[in-house]
């Protein structure tokens, strides 16, 4: 297992992508902005020729003088090459499908004229001065024994910094993602990196990112809240976490800045996290039944693994149906209010706790639910069909 890992964000591009949600140009600065800060290294900050905003927001993130490294997705077509460089991109993410599937089913062309394709536009990042990164697509699916002639064709050292192999559709498990990096890693020149980008449609991704890891992969691509295309990727901050404390891989990444990542991109991608999302959600770092409270008042190891000072948290305990007396006496004792408070005082106060838990009206659960549901009807489902509609026949008259 490697001791650093390189870490590239993928939020701007491929958190994106998630049905609904798109960003403004002045959004994805500000989140380029704020990554760049807390010391990811790389951005893989928009598709250029698929969008003209994506043009300028990258020429906005170079122009906000960030220090990460702008990067722009692109086919290995002068089209979207000659698009990454206008928009002043210092990488490009070459990626083309390797699985056989995708090669004949949806692009009709052989391995043998996808490998000229791709060395074609190898060559075209390298004429125009940009770094290179190249991306296996749906290399999960793919042919090993195709996978490894696009290594010895198209990643050459001094040509290529990473070799990024994709789970597109979230179908490997740690043990597949290990052994695929293994294998690639003893083909490919040590000068290039691995890199690992997992989708989560069996809630994987950031066990299969951890597992390619272990498998010697140097870097690692994640999105903020883990949104991205259908389930969506790695979490940033789940696999953060997960190198810190249990692998002790170091990544350079500031974690005090994951809560604050997190709510910006809730807020511009109208997505909202659980509580109960694992290291930045907002029920992390509380606690409520009696048991584990009094354990926790002993010695916070009790249930705690993740310290909330490492995201600049703070812990937390809540009064409710679960509740003891010790944490009665806890309240007590926080406010001033006593320090020696009796058995029998402080079940009579335990039962209070109880007795108003039991009188909630619970009907702003269901207010809040209704409103869940109507944003996500309207603001997460993109352009109405009736607006294509609607053009068509306003084209279509006018040209009659």
């Amino acid at each position: 297992m490697p001791a650093a890992v390189d870490v590239i964000d993928c939020t701007l591009r491929d958190g994106e992508q998630t049905p609904g949600v798109w960003f403004t140009v002045a959004e994805k600065v500000e989140l380029a902005t704020l990554l760049s800060e807390a010391g990811v290294l790389v951005l893989d900050a928009g598709f250029p020729a698929s969008s003209g905003a994506d043009v300028e927001a990258l020429q906005g993130m170079r122009q906000a003088g960030i220090a990460a490294a702008v990067g722009a997705t692109a086919r290995p077509v002068q089209q979207d090459i000659a698009a990454a460089r206008k928009a002043q991109a210092d990488e490009v993410f070459l990626f083309m499908p390797t699985s056989d599937l995708r090669l004949r089913e949806t692009l009709g062309i052989t391995r043998d004229q996808a490998a000229r394709i791709m060395r074609a536009g190898v060559d075209e990042v390298l004429g125009n001065g940009m770094g290179l990164n190249i991306v296996f697509e749906d290399a999960t699916r793919a042919s090993p024994e195709h996978m490894a002639r696009l290594v010895d064709e198209v990643c050459l050292p001094g040509e290529v910094s990473r070799l990024i192999l994709a789970d597109s559709v979230g179908c490997a498990h740690p043990g597949s993602m290990r052994a695929l990096v293994r294998t690639l890693a003893e083909r490919l020149d040590p000068a290039i990196d691995i890199c690992a980008h997992t989708h989560n449609d069996y809630g994987l991704a950031t066990a299969n990112t951890l597992a390619a890891v272990e498998g010697g992969a140097r870097a690692i691509t994640c999105t903020v809240n883990g949104i991205g295309e259908r389930a969506g990727n790695a979490d940033l901050a789940e696999c953060l976490a997960s190198l810190t404390h249990l692998h002790g891989v170091e990544h350079g990444v500031d974690a005090t800045a994951l809560p604050r990542l997190s709510r910006l991109v809730e807020r511009i991608s109208g997505i909202h996290m659980a509580a109960t999302k694992p290291v930045t959600g907002g029920n992390v770092y509380r606690h409520e039944s009696g048991l584990h409270v009094d354990s926790m008042l002993k010695d916070v190891r009790s249930y705690e693994v993740l310290p909330p000072s490492w995201v600049g948290a703070e812990r937390g305990y809540v009064l409710g149906k679960h509740s003891g007396t010790s944490l009665v006496r806890e309240v007590l004792r926080r406010t001033g209010t006593a320090t020696d408070v009796d058995d029998d005082t402080a079940r009579r106060l335990l039962d209070t706790v109880k007795s108003t838990v039991d009188g909630w009206d619970k009907s702003g659960h269901d207010a809040a639910h209704a409103a869940k549901e109507r944003f996500v009807a309207t603001a997460l489902a993109g352009v109405s069909p009736d607006v294509v509609v609607a053009e068509y026949h306003r084209i279509a008259g006018a040209q009659s």
